[in-house]
Formats: C-alpha cells, structure tokens, sequence
C-alpha cells in the first residue's frame, strides 16, 4: 500500500491532508506527530479514519522534536497496534530520546503489536567530524532490526539504491518513495535520477510485502495550491500502481 505521509503538507490541518488523500485516491497515511494536538488524539485520527475510509498504517516524530514528542509518540501509537514505528536513530550527543530508543521501543513494540524501524537520515556532521545521528550507517540499520529505507536520503549520500533490497532482505519492512531531481531530495517520483521504476518492479519481483510512503518536499508537491497537490498526489499513486501493484 502507498502512504501518503502528513509532513507533505506540514502547513495543511489533518482533516484536510485526509480529504485530499482520499480524493487523490489513497487508502493510507502515515502521520507525524508535532506540535498540533490533533495529532496526538487517537480518538480524533479515529474520527478521521472512519469519516474518509483511510487507514493511519504508520506514525512518525516530526524531524528535530524527538525529544520534546517521544512519548507524546508513545501514547499514541500504541492506540493502533500492527502499524509502522518510523523511527531516526539518535543525536550522537543523546538525550532521553535515545535511551527511550534503546530501552522502552522494544517493549512497546512487543506489548501493542507494533512494527519498529529505523530509517536513514540524511549525513550531517557537527564540530566538523562527528556524525550528528548515531548508527547511520546501512550495516549499523541492518544490525538495529527492521529498517525504513529513505530512497532520498541514500542518493544525497551517494549510495546506490537497488543493493539494499538483497541487502536488506526480510528486514526491509518499509520504504520513503521520493526522487532526487536538480541535487535537491523529496521530489516526485518521476521527476528525477533515480531508476525508481526498476527499484519498485525489483521489489514486486521479490515479493516485498512492506508499506511504501510517499514523502515529498512540500514545494515540490505545490502545497498551497490544492490543484496541483491533487495532481501530484494522482502522479505519484499512478506511479506506484504502473511500477509496483501492476508490475509483472
């Protein structure tokens, strides 16, 4: 199933980011907590699911606010057992986000049936030479357990995309469908340089059965105008209908 991830349209209220999943044609989001209430309120995403037929598979921390959300994240998440933990590895300075990691992610996967993975983020170094983000690496994510794999992510790196599903194997349990268009990351997924269409139709060959979510760059999507956000939105769903669920 193809997401459709809320930090597209970080701008846009929850209710209207579902009314526009659904009428792009979406069967699923994946919502970041922030800031917004809205988004730490099972019942209200309940609300939601139910009034526009869309199914939350996958939550995530809004980049940067790990530590201020990390058990807002809690309680919420485990209101919706077999979803999607999507989860960056910790600052390399740590906090109580990364002994939360280390220690409570685990038990609460366990407890509400939940699917913990650590997904790739985007290489930065701080004081010059130490890595911002801990375990960054492929075999450090490999090592971790289950993985989200950020397509994007990898090429701003300069990795090469299609070793990691051999690579990966079972483990790949979820994966950041964007492109990298003009050295600028998150663009739509026909717009750019890497060979998307073969990394999906590798994956349909292997049998992946994983969630996929779309995660763009808000203005690569348009956000602000909803006509184009909808073409987007329809551009990228028949994308991965033509190079995954129908590929033979």
């Amino acid at each position: 199933m193809l997401l459709f991830h809320t930090e597209n349209l970080p701008h846009y209220g929850l209710e209207r980011i579902f009314e526009l999943a659904k009428e792009a044609g979406f069967k699923g989001i994946e919502l970041s907590i922030n800031t917004c209430f809205d988004t730490q309120t099972p019942d209200y995403i309940r609300k939601l699911e139910k009034r526009y037929k869309i199914k939350v598979k996958a939550f995530s921390i809004a980049e940067g606010t790990e530590e201020s959300l990390f058990r807002a994240f809690q309680v919420t998440v485990r209101e919706f057992p077999k979803s999607h933990m999507i989860l960056v590895p910790p600052r390399s300075f740590g906090g109580k986000y990364k002994k939360w990691m280390e220690e409570i992610v685990p038990r609460l996967a366990k407890k509400y049936n939940l699917v913990a993975c650590r997904r790739n983020a985007q290489s930065q170094n701080v004081v010059g030479i130490i890595p911002s983000r801990q375990k960054m690496s492929l075999s450090s994510l490999k090592e971790s357990g289950d993985v989200c794999l950020d397509v994007s992510s990898m090429a701003a790196s300069n990795q090469e995309i299609m070793r990691t599903i051999p690579y990966f194997g079972k483990q790949l349990k979820h994966i950041y469908l964007s492109n990298y268009y003009k050295e600028q990351p998150y663009a739509l997924p026909d717009r750019g340089i890497l060979p998307l269409e073969n990394f999906l139709t590798k994956l349909k060959s292997v049998k992946y059965k994983g969630h996929i979510t779309l995660r763009v760059a808000p203005d690569q999507i348009n956000e602000g105008d909803d006509e184009k956000v909808l073409e987007g939105m329809k551009q990228a769903l028949k994308f991965y209908k033509t190079y995954f669920e129908d590929a033979k």
